[in-house]
């Protein structure tokens, strides 16, 4: 589920380009900081989203840093708040769980071994920060169990399994539970459903091959099935965005709108135009086959 919740670029000045890679920067340096050079492996853009959201509604300010970057071999400005030490927080957690889901799936093979590798390495730290995080930690888990749970005996309805990863991410959103905790809530509960929603969308031929589950698997093949799946799409984010638009954000806001309205929607399309091609070609191969 991660890497969705990223910016359209194209809609962005180059001031904002920049502040949200200071804070994409600075949620690696707290990763860093706080669990060490292995933990830079499970940067996402999602906490990035997160960190940003909270210090908007919150404002708690922000120290900006001069750091050398390993990746781009050069000194980069870096974020760090109080918002970005609770993502770098829940990055590792939904990282560690993440992992031990693809042990899990993965049963054996190399695949299965970098997951186990990486439950292994993160496992400590996990430890540690589900003490510092108990309610958002049980949340995660008790969805990991129900989600396991479902998937051997599913029901028809996608809006289930979206549901369970709604309710999780609902409490990850909901850092200090405060007057604001409904819409924090809201906000990660439907972008929760629409990122499940999505990736299952992006994934669904895939799934079929391996014979992972997918809710999809027996409407994909529909002729509207594309444009059906956009429209509860933009239903989900309707919600998300209504709930959104009611946080007293300020800071970043334009950054997290551009987030929220256009790049959340970019792995879908992409996956959405390149479905549309491969049907094209294929029956165009089938008329060139007739003649």
């Amino acid at each position: 589920m991660f890497g969705t919740l990223t910016i359209y670029k194209d809609g962005l000045n180059e001031e904002e380009k920049a502040e949200y890679q200071r804070y994409y920067c600075g949620l690696c340096r707290e990763l860093r900081r706080r669990f060490g050079l292995k933990s830079q492996l499970i940067l996402t853009y999602d906490c990035t989203f997160l960190g940003m959201l909270l210090n908007g509604v919150y404002e708690d300010g922000e120290s900006v840093h001069s750091s050398f970057c390993s990746h781009k071999m050069k000194r980069v400005e870096t974020v760090r708040n109080r918002s970005l030490e609770y993502a770098a927080a829940m990055n590792l957690l939904l990282s560690y769980q993440n992992y031990t889901d693809r042990a899990h799936d993965f049963k054996k093979g190399k695949l299965h071994k970098a997951a186990a590798m990486a439950v292994r390495a993160l496992r400590r730290d996990y430890l540690r920060v589900a003490k510092q995080y108990p309610r958002q930690t049980k949340a995660l888990e008790r969805y990991m169990e129900a989600l396991h749970s479902y998937e051997e005996t599913p029901d028809e309805n996608p809006d289930f399994a979206a549901n369970l990863t709604g309710e999780m991410l609902a409490e990850i959103f909901d850092e200090r539970e405060d007057r604001l905790s409904d819409f924090l809530k809201n906000t990660g509960y439907y972008l929760g459903k629409f990122i499940y929603l999505s990736d299952a969308f992006e994934d669904v031929e895939e799934d079929e091959a391996s014979g992972d589950y997918n809710p999809f698997k027996k409407t994909f093949r529909e002729p509207e099935f594309a444009d059906k799946t956009e429209d509860h799409l933009v239903g989900i984010m309707a919600e998300c965005t209504k709930n959104f638009e009611l946080l007293p954000v300020i800071e970043h806001r334009e950054i997290l709108r551009n987030i929220l309205y256009s790049g959340i929607w970019i792995p879908f399309f992409h996956a959405k135009k390149t479905r549309e091609e491969s049907l094209k070609a294929k029956e165009t191969r089938e008329e060139s086959d007739v003649l």
